[in-house]
């Protein structure tokens, strides 16, 4: 994918991913005590895990409106489901992928029917666009071009397919690994590879279709 493209999907990402294995004496012990229907242990879990549950939410979602909805299902998700919970795996990797599943679920359910991006873009939008894939050097838009860039491919982002919206943020912006995109969408790695290439091609394809001067 064309470098300005690359950074301007990852924009502003906080570098976080998939939580590791470590957790403390007393998220194990709210865990245990969430299992067994404590609700103010699992009250004590949704805290710590709520902001990084909203961050991931929002950009797969996009839209502002539904972000606290949909939280709000996951974390009840979550509690219905803590019981079958493990500890193979940290609490918040498991959480991440139930996250991750009900969003791509929703997406798939709004978007049953799109295969193709459509999105319009502005006039100065296309001048940028077309000078992305020579600008491949650091620095080599201008602070105002690379904000009108970002801004194209979120507006792209929302309005792609499911399973491109889905590898493309995890992998760009939340910098999950080919495996720990796999684990969370239950897919095996090579798919995610498969998916991963196509979602990007399609996306540089709809770019350049804008560049000619077509439409999507």
């Amino acid at each position: 994918m064309d470098v300005p493209l690359v950074r301007a999907i990852r924009g502003k990402a906080n570098g976080s991913r998939m939580p590791g294995n470590v957790q403390d004496s007393d998220e194990v012990a709210w865990i245990q005590r969430a299992q067994q229907g404590d609700h103010e242990a699992f009250a004590r879990l949704f805290d710590r895990h709520q902001r990084r549950v909203f961050s991931l939410v929002y950009r797969l979602v996009r839209r502002q409106a539904e972000v606290e909805d949909l939280v709000q299902e996951i974390f009840i998700k979550v509690f219905k489901s803590i019981r079958g919970y493990s500890f193979q795996s940290s609490f918040g990797a498991w959480v991440t992928r139930i996250a991750v599943n009900h969003c791509y679920d929703y997406l798939r359910h709004i978007r049953a029917s799109r295969v193709t991006y459509d999105w319009q873009l502005p006039e100065e939008g296309r001048s940028v666009i077309e000078m992305a894939p020579e600008a491949g050097g650091k620095g080599a838009l201008t602070i105002e071009e690379r904000t009108i860039l970002k801004d194209l491919t979120q507006k792209l982002l929302e309005r792609a397919p499911a399973d491109d919206r889905t590898v493309l943020v995890l992998k760009e912006m939340e910098h999950f690994s080919i495996e720990e995109i796999a684990a969370a969408l239950h897919w095996t790695p090579s798919k995610v590879k498969v998916r991963l290439h196509r979602a990007r091609k399609r996306m540089l394809a709809d770019l350049k279709r804008w560049r000619q001067g077509g439409k999507p």
